[in-house]
């Protein structure tokens, strides 16, 4: 056996697909050339991908050696296990997404055949535009070449060995050179080479481990080589791309562990300092992405509100002969404009998906509030009612309008997609009783099923195959997961739902009923309870700490600290034990019983459908019944 290509895949079907078949012409071009059949092995090992990449290998590439891993063990020990079982004279790592060409494996034999003391091989690189990728070839990263790299002084000097050592720019794309760092998308490698350097490091999740075997090798008495005479396409960052900061913060993490490794004293202190630099600045620029993308809607449409009020205020002044002073005007009409885009917040206008029911309520009760106080507003404030009438028919078409010419808003749309966690007997009946009872006139245009074993990967289905609707099968999926899975969805925009059937007949949250499905649009975790949730938290902590001294005078001292830890946000005043990331410390647990099964349908029922009131009673009677 003269090569084992390995391949580690995870949700990127269709880039898979693509580079399998450019491997076997490939293989075919080998076998014409050598005459020697039989000599190349092909290597899958996928981290349970949830976008049938399996089912297409199994079906398209039987010929491929396919290792199902049953959770993402990362890039290192997938590689390892393959090269653990493989048995040919070279080890070629390949990306998923990446193209060869078909002489691409006969010119690298020729090279590597001629080259006793090459121990790894990489070859030119090009994106999907046909550009040439600079990490084809690459130096090795010490603080000063890192420095250049994050900073982009490498920029004032492509050619320079001194600004761009990082990506080896003294040496030309075009030809054939000894190198120190090849690039993890293709690591040819002499099987010798790797029983005497060791495998890939499994401390290296992602990122960074091809730049530490690329070290070792040469530190073992091998030669690395950038291989001019063939080229392949690499679709860069397609098999990652989809996580964004997580990805960054994962590849900056892995460069810490390599310098732990490899660099000592100051040189080591210095990277740090670089790499953790980077990190605060990535995360830094994501934060804004996201607050800017959150006000985005807000701000246009107040601005909008405002310049509306502003020319009917104009009309009515027209229209009464009364004056009005212009700068306080501005002024008055940007307080009612921030009021009313407050309120349509608060009543979950801007959660997605926008529903036409929230936004005519927050506008609405935002119109009642100020009609009702504008007796108690001060004179600059006052204009006519006529403007307070008139002003939410205009925000409301405003917001409308806008919405859907330019935000893509559709009235009455539909999940496109659904998923269904249950057992494969339990789905059958869960969709047939969707189906029939036209649950809100949805009918999904396509199901995907995955088992209550496998609802680890609800986020990943839900990501990857854009699904619009989750159902949960009340039978199969315990309560506990239930909560979890709704966690990891919290800045998903899907509608999640409990279904409950018992041997085909349908079944109510609570029993025999006719509503077969629990709806979860008020979940915890949804954007609209964790708001109520939260105001919650604030003003009660506010309140608790403005009367502090009579706290401290009734024995109830440790209910500052508690309202301090609940207003900075540590914890919560109420919750519920249960796994999730967004589950904060609770100061109170809102379900308290001893039989475990019991519990886990409390915390359901009080997840599934919030309820602030609630958590307000709780705290209230903690306060002045056990305290």
């Amino acid at each position: 056996m003269q090569l084992s290509v390995i391949i580690v895949s995870y949700n990127v079907e269709a880039f898979l697909a693509q580079c399998l078949v450019s491997v076997e012409r490939a293989i075919k071009h080998y076998y014409e050339a050598s005459g020697k059949k039989d000599a190349i092995e092909v290597f899958v090992v996928d981290n349970i991908s949830v976008d049938d990449t399996t089912e297409m290998v199994k079906t398209k590439f039987p010929w491929v050696k396919l290792i199902e891993n049953k959770e993402n063990v990362g890039f290192s020990i997938a590689n390892n296990q393959a090269i653990k079982i493989s048995e040919a004279k070279y080890v070629l790592l390949l990306n998923p997404d990446t193209v060869v060409q078909e002489d691409t494996f006969t010119e690298c034999m020729t090279f590597a055949d001629a080259t006793p003391k090459l121990g790894c091989l990489g070859v030119p690189m090009f994106d999907g535009t046909g550009t040439f990728l600079p990490e084809s070839k690459r130096g090795i990263p010490t603080p000063w070449a890192s420095f250049c790299r994050i900073s982009g002084l490498f920029h004032l000097g492509p050619g320079s060995e001194n600004l761009n050592s990082y990506y080896a720019g003294h040496l030309s794309a075009d030809e054939t050179n000894k190198i120190e760092i090849l690039c993890g998308a293709f690591m040819w490698m002499r099987r010798e080479t790797l029983l005497e350097v060791g495998m890939l490091d499994e401390d290296f999740f992602m990122y960074g481990e091809d730049i530490d075997l690329s070290w070792r090798i040469i530190e073992g008495g091998w030669d690395n080589y950038y291989f001019s005479g063939t080229r392949i396409i690499h679709y860069k960052g397609e098999s990652t791309k989809k996580g964004s900061l997580n990805y960054v913060t994962i590849f900056y993490n892995a460069m810490l562990i390599f310098a732990a490794k490899h660099f000592e004293g100051s040189q080591a202190s210095i990277f740090n300092m670089f790499i953790r630099i980077a990190i605060y600045a990535r995360a830094g620029v994501s934060i804004i992405r996201r607050v800017l993308s959150k006000i985005s809607w807000p701000v246009l449409e107040g601005f909008a509100l405002h310049v509306g009020l502003f020319i009917l205020l104009g009309f009515y002044s027209d229209y009464s002969g009364i004056l009005y002073d212009k700068s306080v005007t501005i002024k008055a009409l940007c307080i009612y404009s921030v009021f009313w885009v407050f309120t349509l917040y608060l009543f979950g206008g801007y959660d997605k998906p926008w529903i036409p029911r929230r936004v005519i309520r927050g506008i609405a009760v935002g119109s009642l509030v100020l009609i009702a106080g504008y007796g108690l507003l001060p004179e600059a404030l006052r204009f006519s009612r006529a403007i307070l009438l008139l002003g939410p028919f205009w925000f409301a078409a405003v917001v409308i309008l806008g919405r859907i010419s330019l935000g893509g808003w559709r009235l009455n749309a539909k999940p496109t997609s659904r998923l269904i966690i249950a057992s494969p007997t339990e789905s059958t009946a869960i969709s047939n009783m969707l189906d029939s009872v036209e649950l809100r006139g949805n009918i999904s245009e396509s199901t995907t099923v995955i088992g209550p074993d496998e609802i680890n990967t609800v986020f990943d289905v839900v990501r990857i195959k854009s699904i619009g609707e989750v159902v949960f099968s009340g039978r199969d999926v315990s309560a506990t997961d239930i909560i979890t899975a709704l966690s990891s969805l919290v800045n998903k925009t899907v509608v999640c739902r409990i279904a409950w059937t018992d041997d085909g007949s349908v079944m109510g949250a609570g029993g025999p009923g006719p509503d077969p499905v629990t709806e979860l649009d008020r979940a915890i975790y949804g954007p609209s309870a964790r708001r109520s949730k939260r105001i919650l938290d604030l003003l009660s902590s506010l309140t608790l700490l403005l009367f502090s001294p009579l706290l401290i005078l009734s024995g109830r001292s440790p209910w500052i600290s508690r309202s301090f830890r609940v207003l900075l946000g540590k914890a919560t005043w109420v919750g519920i034990d249960a796994p999730g990331k967004e589950s904060r410390p609770s100061v109170f647990n809102a379900v308290e019983n001893d039989d475990d099964r019991i519990k886990e349908r409390m915390n359901l029922a009080y997840a599934r459908k919030y309820n602030w009131f609630e958590d307000l009673k709780l705290v209230f009677r903690a306060l002045f019944i056990r305290s």
